[in-house]
């Protein structure tokens, strides 16, 4: 009986554990289902995004495009309005000067200097004024070269202001001109005299040509062997530049009286024919060092310099000697203290004298007047 009890209660959990577990797979497969569902409607959702952003692609890049025309236009536009206006201005200038009357405002524009769209004319070899170096470099204006490069040896790496820059040095002409500019990159260039690259570091100058200045990267390399210490290229002439390799120095030259670099064939005629190209220059920063550094000449003499206010105290004396002045004395606090101390205690005594004076002149006056009575 026992048995029989045994093997019905086993019957009926196995019959309910048998349920459990089909139930159980039931649910299981009917998540499968909404998973494989729910995935496939991500995956719909993630196509519709994927055709929405080339869409939104497709329309920005022609956005773009279309801005991009529109401002060629209308750049094209006010050229072509600039150039009939100048052409207006020349008509009426030149018809003017045919009647023998004369214009008060200046042309608007310079024909040997810039074109009738404002383009600056740029000649083979241009003065180029560079800040950092505070000299005046003759540089070759090259076409053919992307980007723009400045001759540079012994670079030194360091740090300003938490930033990376490069201290350099120009040797060219003779001279040697330290060079400090801030670092911009690396570049990377084709050399095709050793069939590679060559890795050079960019640095950002600013320069002047003319009257226009600006703010440009160049590589530095070494130029010292070669004829030219710069190399303008075409970073620096889109746009606001035409060449006319048959002239030389269009532009002009703006700081006259600085240090003149030109190129290697320019100095050795220079040399040959016993010109100093930089005389003037050389000359005033002897006078400036002579009157900031006290020294003297070879032969003895002391010089003055451009500022009187720092000159050697004998040459200052010399001079008010020589106005009829008498030559002031550069003392410390202390000693002027005890001058005016001094010159304080001669007073007194002075004062002193001319009242003992006045007092004894009073009793000779008072003796006399008791005599008399």
């Amino acid at each position: 009986m026992n048995t029989r009890k045994t093997i019905i209660k086993t019957l009926f959990f196995t019959c309910a554990l048998t349920m459990s577990n089909a139930a159980v797979c039931a649910n299981k497969q009917d998540i499968n289902d909404k998973l494989i569902t729910l995935s496939g409607t991500i995956d719909s959702i993630n196509g519709e995004l994927s055709d929405q952003r080339a869409s939104i692609g497709a329309i920005k890049s022609q956005v773009e495009h279309s801005n991009n025309q529109l401002r060629r236009q209308m750049l094209e536009e006010l050229k072509t309005l600039q150039r009939q206006n100048q052409y207006l201005y020349d008509t009426l200038l030149a018809q003017k000067e045919r009647n023998g009357e004369s214009m008060k405002i200046k042309p608007l524009r310079n024909y040997d200097l810039q074109t009738p769209d404002g383009k600056m004319i740029l000649g083979e070899d241009e003065y180029v004024y560079v800040k950092e170096a505070d000299s005046t470099i003759v540089a070759r204006i090259d076409t053919g070269a992307s980007q723009s490069s400045i001759s540079a040896s012994d670079i030194v790496e360091f740090e300003r202001n938490s930033k990376k820059w490069l201290r350099f040095k120009i040797i060219h002409n003779d001279r040697t001109i330290e060079v400090e500019a801030p670092y911009v990159k690396q570049t990377k260039l084709r050399q095709s005299s050793i069939d590679g690259y060559s890795y050079r570091p960019v640095v950002k100058l600013n320069i002047k040509i003319g009257d226009f200045s600006t703010t440009a990267e160049f590589n530095l390399i070494d130029r010292t062997k070669m004829q030219y210490a710069l190399l303008i290229g075409r970073n620096l002439l889109t746009d606001i530049a035409v060449v006319d390799v048959s002239r030389r120095y269009v532009q002009g030259r703006n700081d006259k009286k600085g240090l003149l670099i030109v190129c290697t064939d320019d100095y050795v005629e220079a040399v040959k024919n016993g010109i100093n190209l930089n005389a003037e220059y050389d000359i005033l920063q002897k006078l400036n060092k002579g009157g900031q550094i006290a020294s003297k000449a070879t032969d003895g003499a002391e010089s003055l310099g451009t500022n009187a206010q720092v000159a050697l105290p004998s040459v200052n004396n010399q001079i008010e000697e020589k106005e009829g002045k008498k030559p002031a004395l550069k003392l410390d606090k202390k000693q002027q203290k005890k001058i005016a101390a001094e010159k304080a205690l001669q007073e007194e005594e002075e004062n002193e004298q001319v009242d003992k004076a006045e007092l004894e002149e009073l009793l000779a006056s008072m003796k006399e007047d008791l005599k008399q009575l």
